[in-house]
């Protein structure tokens, strides 16, 4: 698979590509914080502008989401496909939800065609608010968002988004909830040191279990690297653990040479004592930012957008906004999930050939399958 140079990636690696790239693209100015990111959820969204986009503005999100050369009709198809399998909110198994949705002002015409294909292929519309009551516009999405993340996205926009500069606003998350296919123990939790820096640490809740996972460890890194599954899915998260305490800044820089295929094909079944800390992300981003440092730009700037396949030619509308917000709560459980009640310690036998993953300074992590990358992030802090 290809990581850079002038070599194409195939379309079935696009999605992968497109979150390593998206996932450089927020780190390089990305203050020392907590970051969570969808880039799966960040490009189903700008593939519905590009559906909507003509001229330059469709050039650049066709390159740069690495949509390949196939014609809109086909692309719409394909995305639809992909997350009909992903997407479901069954009790057994993952529950994924994608959200997203672009607003415009009442008195701008959405072309008549649009929003059919939108809802078809993209579970999305363009829906009119009134722009001049900010109040009003900010309660009604955030009541929507809240709605469709089951309530673990809130307060999503402000009133100021709504100004005389706004244009079309594009909102965009991805809910998610699954069990661990081996659960934690409840009763194995107990405070643990996690060290921010070589000089800081805070005690956390740790998370501990002894079972066969996937387990690696790369020289390149300088990390460890585990794979703990989800229960009836073909998703894990990815754990990228750097040996170093302050070795997070160093790995992330060699994760821009590398896909998380690449990092993940490195690790293979081991019995692994694990220990991790309950963390919970809740992470707001303005896309714009990193999609114009991929070179996505036009379709943002005034007098430059061509959104001719929403709004008709000659329209003078843009991307005035575009947020993504998420949240992941990881516990003894899963990912945003109640912990049993009923889960205790089993005994293990002693073995010498057991690995050791503790997880307790900064680490990068993904929640990810094969084809496509929905969660990517770094914790650093407690």
């Amino acid at each position: 698979m290809a990581s850079g140079g002038t070599t194409a990636p195939s379309l079935s690696a696009s999605p992968i590509v497109f979150a390593r790239n998206l996932f450089r693209a927020i780190n390089e100015d990305a203050p020392p914080m907590n970051l969570l990111v969808s880039p799966a959820a960040a490009r189903s969204a700008m593939t519905l502008v590009f559906m909507g986009a003509g001229g330059k503005s469709a050039d650049e999100l066709r390159s740069n989401l690495i949509l390949g050369a196939a014609k809109k009709q086909e692309i719409a198809k394909q995305h639809a496909e992909t997350w009909s399998r992903e997407c479901s909110c069954a009790e057994k198994g993952v529950a994924l939800q994608l959200v997203t949705r672009l607003y415009v002002d009442e008195e701008v015409n959405v072309r008549p065609d649009f929003n059919p294909q939108a809802e078809e292929f993209f579970n999305a519309t363009a829906d009119s608010l009134n722009y001049t009551d900010a109040e009003g516009s900010t309660k009604k999405v955030n009541k929507w968002l809240e709605k469709q993340t089951f309530y673990t996205v809130r307060n999503f926009l402000t009133p100021e988004v709504f100004n005389t500069e706004s244009s079309v606003i594009l909102v965009n998350s991805l809910f998610f909830r699954a069990k661990w296919s081996h659960g934690f123990p409840l009763d194995a939790t107990s405070l643990g040191d996690f060290w921010i820096n070589p000089r800081q640490r805070m005690e956390v809740n740790m998370m501990r279990q002894i079972g066969q996972f996937r387990y690696g460890e790369s020289k390149k890194l300088k990390s460890q690297i585990l794979q703990l599954p989800f229960e009836r899915s073909n998703m894990t998260m990815l754990i990228i653990l750097p040996k170093p305490i302050d070795g997070l800044s160093r790995l992330e820089g060699k994760l821009r040479e590398l896909d998380l295929n690449e990092v993940a094909a490195r690790t293979h079944l081991n019995e692994v004592e694990v220990t991790l800390p309950k963390f919970r992300i809740e992470c707001d981003i303005d896309l714009k930012v990193p999609l114009q440092k991929l070179g996505i730009n036009s379709v943002f700037e005034p007098g430059q957008a061509d959104l001719s396949g929403i709004f008709g030619k000659n329209s003078p509308q843009r991307i005035s906004e575009a947020r993504h917000k998420l949240f992941l709560l990881v516990n003894e459980a899963g990912c945003e999930t109640a912990p049993e009640t009923k889960t205790k310690t089993k005994r293990v036998k002693k073995n010498a050939d057991r690995k050791t993953f503790k997880v307790d300074r900064p680490f990068v992590f993904a929640i990810r399958n094969q084809k496509n990358v929905f969660f990517v992030g770094h914790f650093i802090k407690p």
